[in-house]
């Protein structure tokens, strides 16, 4: 599997819709959150919440960049919102963030300080080729945190046994928990956005170890 992770295929209707990072580690090491990590997460929620109370989110520019890749797939987004609004969302009203995890708190704090939606998956689990289209009628998965979710118009990440990630929910088939070893951190950003793969790359290795065996970005 090794080197199979290293593209996506996008489909037509999702050319030019955003530019994708691929970043894959190997070799690191999934523990419970360190206090620094929950410290910058809570100082960065508390940041969100001063700097745009008061403010309609949907109007950000950020956020409606996000919001177009839905569009794109004839869904709703205000019905199911972009992963990355809706960490924004409760931090603005003061609910604080769930900590999971030394990986997915970490592609949290990014996603909430950059306002992309950032998938995070673990690599042993996925069947590559993967692809990157809207889905179909009849698919689904059950959501980590939620229920089945039907994903019919879904932006939609599929491997060989289907549908498996998306910007707004992941899939628990593909979750990273603290048996994993070897991750695929997919972030979803606007066209034209130059995605800091490096800072990831840098901050992750530090909290948890690893060696990155890809960094790219369509």
């Amino acid at each position: 599997m090794v080197g199979m992770l290293e593209t996506i295929t996008i489909a037509p209707e999702f050319e030019g819709a955003a530019r994708i990072g691929i970043l894959q580690v190997d070799q690191l090491r999934v523990q419970d959150s360190p206090p620094e990590l929950k410290s910058m997460l809570n100082r960065l929620a508390e940041e969100c919440a001063a700097k745009y109370e008061g403010e309609s989110l949907g109007e950000l520019r950020t956020v409606r960049q996000i919001r177009a890749i839905f569009h794109r797939a004839g869904l709703d987004p205000t019905r199911y919102r972009p992963s990355s609004e809706s960490l924004l969302r409760r931090a603005v009203k003061g609910k604080g963030l769930y900590f999971i995890n030394s990986v997915v708190d970490l592609v949290n704090y990014f996603s909430l300080k950059l306002l992309w939606p950032i998938g995070l998956y673990d690599a042993d689990k996925l069947m590559p080729p993967i692809t990157w289209r809207v889905g179909r009628e009849g698919e689904s998965y059950e959501g980590i945190g939620r229920d089945m979710l039907n994903l019919a118009h879904f932006p939609l990440l599929v491997d060989q046994e289907g549908p498996f990630g998306s910007p707004i929910s992941d899939s628990m088939r593909t979750r990273v928990t603290e048996a994993c070893t070897r991750i695929l951190w997919i972030t979803f950003a606007p066209p034209g956005a130059a995605i800091p793969n490096n800072d990831f790359a840098e901050a992750s290795m530090r909290l948890n170890g690893g060696v990155v065996r890809v960094s790219k970005e369509l």
